[in-house]
């Protein structure tokens, strides 16, 4: 970790105005030439930002993962496949990167194979990645000594929303972004927000993330509280909506609060456990990132321990935190 770097909460964030009609449109305001775009990383977000940029863009766009399939059905869709990162920077003026920790990104950039083998002037990469602002931070160094420019620009809205190009990107160091990294940007995002500074993007969409979860254990907390006492589960989401407390997403999450634990299995209990991981995963970051309030950690520690009970995929011995 870097001393005495992290997330600065005296920034306020500020919304950008994204601009309809793609990179063409975009480009048009920024009097832009056609740019070369590459993608790396193409698991579930990967792969639908990827479709949304193959599908809006006018040039070339070049992907890698290791997941040959996940290429393939890039390389169907009109990109053109790279065998590893070097070649992807190789061939492109702007990159994104969509892994899933801080060992990826290392490996990507400065790895066998990896970003620094093909770097060259002028190119750009994005980090879409939900990992540390330091681990942002120690990336932007390292490619600076590359001649590479390198910004945060961490998504959220889920794959839908990634594939119409309607994501919330929280972008780090947008008012220095090139051009061509700027036009990419508006390609993927609904509403595109300034963060601040290079690593701000990656502790905001920290920040929201923890609030998301937080969300996601009151309402299965509460949902037994109304159930166990003979309550219709659907009459609180009635009054939580109607109290304007309620989001989309946490909405969305409440339908799995309906499914008996019997039923979660196979498949299903698969992406539960993946998605329980994850969400494990991000709130260890925010507990790393360690600018909370004194009596913050303590809840951040609980919740962080609730998520296999909030994904109902803990084991019947434990008892849900």
């Amino acid at each position: 970790m870097r001393p005495g770097t992290g997330l600065a909460f005296a920034h306020v964030a500020r919304v950008r105005p994204r601009l309809a009609g793609g990179i063409e449109a975009v480009r048009a305001r920024y009097g832009g030439a056609m740019t070369r775009y590459g993608y790396i990383g193409l698991g579930m977000m990967g792969s639908a930002m990827a479709e949304n940029l193959i599908r809006c863009s006018d040039g070339p766009v070049t992907v890698h993962d290791l997941d040959a399939a996940a290429v393939g059905a890039a390389v169907a869709l009109g990109a053109e496949a790279a065998s590893d990162a070097a070649a992807v920077a190789r061939a492109s003026d702007v990159v994104s990167v969509c892994v899933p920790a801080a060992a990826h990104i290392e490996a990507v950039l400065s790895g066998p194979g990896g970003v620094v083998e093909g770097a060259h002037e002028g190119l750009t990469v994005l980090i879409h990645s939900t990992v540390h602002p330091d681990t942002v931070l120690a990336a932007r160094d390292a490619a600076a000594e590359w001649g590479v420019a390198l910004f945060d620009a961490s998504v959220a809205g889920g794959p839908e929303n990634a594939r119409a190009g309607s994501l919330t990107v929280l972008a780090g160091g947008l008012a220095g972004m090139p051009s061509a990294a700027r036009e990419l940007l508006d390609a993927y995002a609904g509403t595109l927000i300034d963060a601040g500074p290079v690593s701000a993007g990656a502790a905001l969409k920290i920040a929201i993330n923890v609030m998301t979860y937080a969300q996601f254990a009151a309402a299965a907390a509460a949902h037994d509280m109304v159930a166990s006492t003979g309550g219709e589960p659907a009459a609180l989401l009635e009054a939580w909506r109607a109290t304007g407390q309620l989001g989309a997403l946490t909405e969305q999450y409440c339908a799995l609060l309906e499914i008996p634990a019997e039923h979660i299995q196979g498949e299903l209990r698969t992406l539960l456990e993946t998605q329980a991981g994850i969400a494990t995963k991000d709130l260890s970051l925010a507990l790393e990132v360690g600018r909370t309030r004194p009596a913050a950690s303590p809840l951040l520690e609980a919740l962080r321990s609730a998520m296999p009970a909030v994904y109902n995929v803990h084991e019947d011995h434990e008892e849900p935190q």
